[in-house]
């Protein structure tokens, strides 16, 4: 049930903040900082699920393939949902790179795991793309939470430190995950390689 909620919890932040962008030019600025504000609630609920599904798991000795699928998806529906509207209404030029990044190696990860589980063959998960996945949350929770904060200082004219810590923070995850991103892939394709020889 937790996995389900963090798959629907994709569309929802995503739909969030296009919808913000949208209310930008005719919401003022509390507007869109409230709808920011919703999705990175939204996000940061669904991101604790991650930890809590697996922890329960583990705790109730529940775990199964479907369960480890399922959750590996959804990790990857609520990145990549989250990082594609951000890229189109919020993020900067360099970032849009890197989340570019991001998105192409788990869609090309995912293929090899499709292609090999055709043949019988399974493809482990890399501890660097766990790794990854919590820098992606931690990225993409600060890229909102910047854009709260962005709006709120914009209607009260302070707030500036906090901004710079979190477009530091936003730029710093992003990129390291986007560089996990480019290593782990290069993993999972000599490993893919290997099982498929």
């Amino acid at each position: 049930m937790l996995t389900v909620a963090r798959l629907a919890a994709a569309p929802v932040v995503a739909g969030l903040l296009f919808w913000a962008s949208a209310v930008v030019y005719t919401g003022g600025r509390m507007l869109p900082a409230l709808v920011y504000g919703a999705a990175l609630a939204v996000f940061v609920l669904a991101a604790l699920t991650d930890w809590l599904d697996g922890a329960l798991a583990r705790r109730l000795n529940a775990t199964s393939p479907l369960g480890a699928a399922l959750d590996h998806a959804a990790d990857k529906a609520l990145v990549t949902a989250c990082l594609m509207a951000l890229a189109a209404t919020a993020l900067p030029f360099d970032l849009m790179i890197a989340a570019a990044l991001i998105v192409v190696r788990d869609v090309t990860v995912a293929g090899l795991r499709e292609g090999l589980s055709l043949s019988g063959r399974a493809l482990p998960v890399s501890p660097l793309g766990k790794i990854k996945t919590v820098l992606e949350f931690v990225g993409v929770g600060a890229a909102i939470a910047l854009q709260v904060t962005a709006f709120v200082a914009a209607d009260q004219g302070r707030l500036v430190e906090p901004l710079n810590v979190l477009g530091f923070i936003t730029r710093a995850t992003l990129w390291a995950a986007a560089a996990l991103a480019l290593w782990s892939g290069a993993e999972y394709a000599r490993a893919a390689l290997r099982r498929a020889s």
